[in-house]
């Protein structure tokens, strides 16, 4: 064996993976949109890794899904880093909407509980239930429509799939948006109850905390009005955050990207 190549060894040993990782990393953060293949990466990085122990540290990468090859077969890898935090926001959502939408099934509905979606003088509980009554109601008539729009099954489920969609639309449609109205209503008439002017000056715009907030409050509102069901909610999102769940999850997603939406 060379000297050359037992330096070489010597010194690769005492940099460690992580640390080689770290450098990678931040070389590609330079320009998160630019496609890099291992050659410029190797001549890139400092380091005394040689190109097939940078190549290992990259496939790494990306089975830990830090970085993805934007390539086909059979050219050459090309790497951009991946969007960890919107992977994230996308996969926690799925594992969201699958263990609530399963678990609900099971749930029994105490009639003290459905009795409480009626009009009410105050605007929190009113609010709730407008929102429950109106976009419970066109689930259901979407899901009973499909059998009445489409014969077959399969036609069935496609056309189910996009009527469903209801953040797939025109901001003002979607559900999200009209439960955002109502918070900006929320705020707003917050701030003039804090103003003792009649006439108020030129409000600024509601901040991120502003919709939390009030959000928190009519989540609260709603625990309130529904402890039970709010209850078993709670426990199921706790049961979804468990690490061995979680991670269960986060794998299944990356093995199956098809399940995420944008």
């Amino acid at each position: 064996m060379s000297a050359k190549r037992t330096t070489n060894q010597t010194k690769q040993k005492d940099e460690s993976n992580d640390s080689v990782k770290s450098k990678i990393i931040l070389f590609m953060l330079k320009d998160k949109t630019k496609e890099v293949g291992l050659a410029e990466i190797h001549r890139s990085v400092e380091t005394n890794y040689s190109k097939e122990g940078i190549n290992g540290i990259l496939k790494q990468l990306e089975k830990d899904g830090n970085i993805q090859n934007v390539t086909v077969k059979p050219k050459d890898p090309k790497y951009i880093v991946a969007d960890v935090e919107k992977f994230t926001a996308k996969f926690e959502a799925y594992a969201y909407k699958d263990f609530t939408s399963f678990m609900i099934q099971q749930l029994y509905v105490e009639k003290s509980e459905l009795s409480k979606i009626k009009k009410y003088f105050t605007k929190p509980e009113n609010d709730i239930s407008e929102m429950i009554f109106k976009f419970g109601l066109i689930s259901l008539q979407t899901i009973l429509a499909s059998y009445r729009r489409r014969n077959d099954p399969k036609n069935q489920e496609v056309w189910l799939r996009n009527a469903m969609a209801f953040e797939n639309n025109l901001n003002s449609a979607k559900f999200s948006n009209q439960v955002k109205t109502k918070l900006l209503q929320n705020i707003q008439e917050d701030k003039r109850e804090t103003n003792p002017l009649d006439v108020m000056p030129r409000m600024s715009r509601p901040t991120k905390t502003d919709y939390q907030r009030h959000a928190g409050e009519m989540e609260l509102a709603l625990t309130k009005m529904f402890p039970k069901m709010m209850k078993e909610f709670r426990e199921i999102e706790d049961n979804l955050w468990k690490k061995e769940t979680y991670e269960t999850m986060k794998e299944v997603c990356k093995e199956n990207p098809e399940y995420l939406l944008e």
